[in-house]
């Protein structure tokens, strides 16, 4: 909801003289609203003359950690008094620039901070200032400014001991709604406006008066009024009269929560400081109608602050919502259950008659978690309400293999109807077509390439039903939530699939460009992977409830791989089914070959080295191929086509004779493994081919 926001803010000003045994100090610290939470960074300010910045440093400790020592030391600079340095975080100088006006004059990742995280420059390695408590968390603390700013008051500061009255601060989550739908928010167009520069180290003796917050907009149905409180925070200083607060026609104020509603309140002011938080709402007993008013902060001497509140009363007519996010609902046939649950939630208002929910044909709902499924469900409202309600659906059990669409229908008498789309797939028992042949986590830049190599070993005409997961950290299976789907491409028995987090680093490792690139397999080598058909797990590499770091399957910086005639396993992991590199096997060269240990790209087989042979006679020789020719054998003179293919699934060569023998020319293929697939009518035979 666009926030309507309350006061514009006046920088207060008091007229102390600093006493600077300092030159220089943190007088502000922003937690933009730009997308990455850009501008991050930090304001300071030179008191005096300074030959020699680099005796400076800042550091950023974040959820409450201790100090550690700087971060981030500036370089050897000279910068004059009254001088104002910006720190951006790293890669943010166009979004502060745009946002704030200014150019950070230098960037580091010391200002990747939020605005619950405590800032601290040294000088000389010993901390001469600071904004937050360092140890502490800042979250719902005094000093808090999440989602928005903190400036320091003038004439206030450096400090080592950290006093939130010597700041201002935004409010957390001020500055949400500041960026624009097309991220081109500026400072200036925001309604909590960052003071970029505006700090000085002798402080103002005139009266003024801060409102440090925000609202949105004050809502409520007929006949439900009043609307709920919100909240802002009055303060003044170098006042001499109490603050007055006058709130526009229908809306109330109150210096406590509950009670003593009016339509002004007075702030009291000591020794010419006042500060109160006030309670404000949209009063009841309005119709239907949008209001807009402005409220004023006044006192004798101090300008007027003014803010521009907005109410809504809506008609109290029966209405009712939904959310849903749900994923497809999936079984295999074979299990002979329904799906897993999946829930959505109704609530409703002012109803007349009951509200009814209604699966779509070959689904189910129900209130209550593994029973009392039926085609629907009917809520009874009380008095016309009905809160906040779960709904448990699934796919029926029993369907024949397909997949299953429909729309969930909720109704009730007087309302529009609303509905929305599920879907469901009833999956054929698995053919478990692939299996996980190795897992690769390689030095280049980054660590990368990152991946896995599949081995297919039937044909698949669609590979969109398998996908890959990654597991993290032990933090367990993944079950049912592929993370990447492959695409609906046609594999060969035979062929690698080669799955990487990136392509350039992989070809520069490997020679050759991967099947499929994802983010998925970002992982390390104490991570697991689970291979997925029809959205169950029918393979998988590690310990998912283990971070395995130190154990014999531990493949960081190298790689582990099947031994052939294993797998798939399921969600088994047999760990003497496979071979390993050891800790940093792949690292001491630039690429695979010259690794302390290559990886053993495609040499995963299974026992047999004719595999799927329905043709009568068939055979190869010699095999590995040596002389750039080999020979194939069958028993018939039908018509056989040939084809070759490469690691990655690529036709390499294609060719076809009508005899019982025939002696294939590969001298166009380069040395490596290969796949023979020879079809003769609706027989077929696939075999891997050695070239030398």
């Amino acid at each position: 909801m666009k926030k309507n926001y309350l006061f514009t803010l006046l920088l207060t000003f008091c007229f102390t003289i600093l006493s600077f045994g300092q030159d220089f100090l943190i007088t502000g610290v922003i937690d933009g609203p730009l997308p990455g939470g850009f501008p991050k960074g930090f304001e300071l300010y030179a008191v005096n003359d300074i030959s020699d910045l680099s005796i400076y440093g800042l550091e950023s400790t974040t959820n409450g950690a201790n100090a550690a020592g700087e971060e981030f030391t500036f370089p050897n600079d000279n910068i004059s008094a009254g001088t104002y340095i910006y720190v951006g975080h790293t890669g943010s100088s166009a979004g502060f620039t745009q946002y704030l006006g200014v150019t950070p004059q230098y960037e580091d990742g010391v200002a990747s901070v939020n605005g619950d995280d405590a800032i601290i420059l040294y000088k000389n390695g010993t901390i001469v200032d600071l904004l937050g408590r360092i140890g502490e968390d800042g979250s719902d603390k005094d000093w808090d400014h999440l989602d928005g700013w903190a400036y320091r008051d003038s004439g206030k500061g450096p400090s080592t001991t950290f006093d939130a009255s010597e700041w201002t601060f935004s409010g957390v989550n001020a500055l949400d709604g500041c960026d624009k739908s097309d991220d081109t928010g500026t400072n200036g167009e925001c309604g909590s406006i960052f003071p970029v520069g505006t700090y000085s180290s002798v402080a103002s003796t005139t009266p003024a008066i801060t409102v440090t917050g925000s609202t949105s907009s004050f809502d409520y149905f007929e006949g439900h009024g009043p609307s709920e409180e919100q909240t802002v925070v009055i303060s003044g200083e170098n006042l001499t009269d109490n603050i007055n607060l006058q709130m526009p026609a229908n809306f109330e104020v109150s210096l406590s929560s509950g009670t003593g509603f009016g339509s002004t309140a007075t702030i009291p002011q000591t020794g010419g400081v006042a500060s109160a938080t006030v309670y404000l709402r949209l009063a009841a007993g309005l119709s239907v109608n949008t209001y807009t008013g402005d409220a004023v902060a006044s006192s004798t001497g101090a300008e007027n602050n003014t803010g521009t509140f907005t109410g809504v009363v809506s008609p109290a007519d029966p209405q009712f919502y939904y959310t849903a996010y749900l994923d497809d609902f999936n079984y295999s046939v074979a299990d002979g259950l329904p799906s897993a649950e999946q829930t959505f939630t109704v609530e409703a208002l002012f109803l007349l008659g009951d509200l009814k929910v209604t699966a779509p044909t070959n689904f189910e709902v129900s209130l209550t978690t593994g029973s009392g499924f039926d085609s629907s469900v009917t809520l009874t409202p009380n008095s016309g309400t009905v809160d906040e309600t779960t709904i448990y659906m699934r796919l029926k059990a029993g369907l024949s293999e397909g997949n299953y669409t429909g729309d969930v229908l909720i109704t009730s008498i007087t309302v529009d109807d609303k509905s929305f789309s599920v879907v469901g797939n009833a999956y054929g028992a698995n053919t478990n077509s692939l299996v996980i042949s190795g897992i690769y986590d390689a030095p280049l830049t980054g660590g990368t390439p990152k991946g896995v190599e599949i081995y297919v070993l039937k044909d698949i005409s669609d590979l969109s039903v398998y996908g890959v997961s990654s597991v993290t950290n032990g933090q367990g299976s993944t079950a049912g939530n592929v993370e990447f789907s492959f695409p609906n491409d046609a594999v060969t028995a035979g062929t690698f699939i080669y799955v990487s987090t990136e392509e350039t680093n992989f070809n520069a490792f490997f020679g050759m460009n991967p099947t499929y690139t994802t983010g998925v397999l970002t992982v390390n080598g104490d991570d697991a992977i689970e291979l997925y058909e029809n959205g169950q797990i029918i393979d998988v590499y590690g310990d998912v409830n283990d971070d395995f770091s130190g154990e014999a399957y531990d493949y960081l910086d190298g790689w582990a791989y099947r031994k052939s005639n294993t797998g798939p396993e399921g969600t088994t992991f047999t760990s003497s089914n496979w071979t390993y590199s050891g800790v940093d096997g792949l690292e001491g060269g630039t690429n695979n070959a010259t690794a302390t240990t290559p990886f053993p790209l495609g040499t995963y087989n299974v026992t047999a080295s004719v595999k799927n042979t329905l043709i009568e006679g068939f055979a190869t020789y010699p095999n590995p191929v040596k002389n750039s020719r080999f020979t194939i054998t069958t028993n018939s003179t039908d018509k056989k086509e040939v084809a070759i293919f490469n690691v990655l699934g690529k036709q390499v060569l294609s060719t076809s004779f009508a005899s019982t023998k025939s002696n294939i020319d590969v001298s166009s293929i380069a040395s490596g493994l290969y796949i023979l697939k020879v079809t003769e009518g609706t027989k077929t035979a696939t075999s891997k081919l050695v070239i030398k």
